[in-house]
């Protein structure tokens, strides 16, 4: 995706500064902000625009805006509080302390959910490799009021990385991670009515699992590998996997590869 990098309309100078300074970063070209967003994108040939304020860092694209949130990390994090448990977490080994690698961070949501989950001990290392979700994420997670004093603290502790996970996993250590984890982007979405979330979707990357991947995580996880897909899919049918936890009613399935 053609990206650039603007501030809001009335901008200071030290966002404007800011704005330069990491699209320096993040090797993506700065605009100045003038006229509205479809006008400089018609102008400059873009397709979307990483936009700096005082606040987070949103992006704009066909008219759809994405910012950080912690979307439904309330709900499932108030639920464990209660009492109940979380599909995802309930697949983590019960030992401590446990690190955690989430390959594919996207919204930021499972990373958040497992390192409230694993507490102060727990270490919880996120890999991105959309350079727009990336920048979005890392100053969520560095800025970003969880609400509460434990959900904020849960926020600082991930470790954000911009990577992607055939690389990360080709020259990462044997068995540096308890627990690796993949939740990959499904290129359509669940229930696309209420999703509402195209500015999310279109920055976001699509890289797919395969037999490869799922071996080389092998050599770096010491104990689990889960991967959350489809019931259907077609990769739960590899060997590997020494379980499939669905559900009925549910549109997705955590699949279980004990090391």
């Amino acid at each position: 995706m053609n990206t650039g990098v603007t501030t809001i309309r009335n901008y200071s100078r030290p966002v404007r500064d800011q704005a330069r300074e990491r699209a320096s970063a993040l090797s993506l070209p700065y605009v100045p902000r003038e006229g509205t967003l479809e006008d400089m994108a018609a102008m400059n040939h873009m397709e979307g625009f990483l936009i700096y304020g005082k606040k987070q860092p949103s992006f704009w694209t066909g008219g759809e805006e994405y910012r950080f949130h912690l979307g439904t990390a309330v709900l499932r994090t108030a639920q464990m509080e209660r009492g109940n448990s979380d599909r995802l977490c309930r697949l983590l080994p019960p030992e401590r302390p446990l690190s955690v690698l989430d390959a594919t961070f996207g919204q930021g949501g499972d990373s958040t959910v497992m390192s409230w989950f694993l507490g102060e001990e727990g270490k919880v290392t996120s890999l991105e490799k959309s350079t727009v979700l990336y920048e979005i994420g890392r100053v969520g997670l560095s800025s970003f009021d969880g609400g509460n004093e434990r959900m904020t603290r849960a926020l600082r502790r991930i470790h954000l990385l911009h990577e992607d996970f055939r690389t990360f996993l080709q020259r990462a250590a044997p068995k540096s991670f308890d627990v690796i984890y993949f939740d990959t982007m499904f290129r359509a979405p669940v229930k696309r009515d209420v999703n509402r979330m195209e500015g999310f979707r279109r920055a976001a990357s699509y890289d797919l699992l395969d037999e490869e991947i799922l071996t080389l995580a092998l050599h770096i996880a010491r104990k689990r590998i889960i991967v959350k897909e489809r019931p259907f899919s077609p990769l739960f049918q590899n060997s590997l996997f020494s379980s499939i936890h669905s559900h009925q009613g549910q549109s997705t399935a955590y699949g279980v590869i004990d090391i």
